[in-house]
């Protein structure tokens, strides 16, 4: 029986899942937002790396988003 979790961006978004099959090593997550796409096919050790990445990511991405608006203004 294969293994999933749900892994959280930033607030109430969805970053994706990560899914370990029965004989694998790692958690293979998968997008489920747009911004979550480069993380896409990554393998994780444990849901909770995943998680942590997610958030990283989120955090890092959302900053040069505010960076970028407030050039545009």
């Amino acid at each position: 029986m294969s293994e999933g979790y749900t892994i959280d961006g930033l607030g109430d978004e969805v970053a994706g899942i990560v899914v370990r099959h029965p004989g694998e090593r790692g958690f293979k997550f998968h997008s489920a937002a747009k911004g979550f796409d480069a993380l896409n096919g990554h393998v994780f050790v444990s849901p909770q790396a995943a998680q942590r990445i997610a958030r990283e990511f989120a955090t890092l991405h959302g900053s040069r988003r505010a960076e970028a608006v407030r050039r545009l203004q």
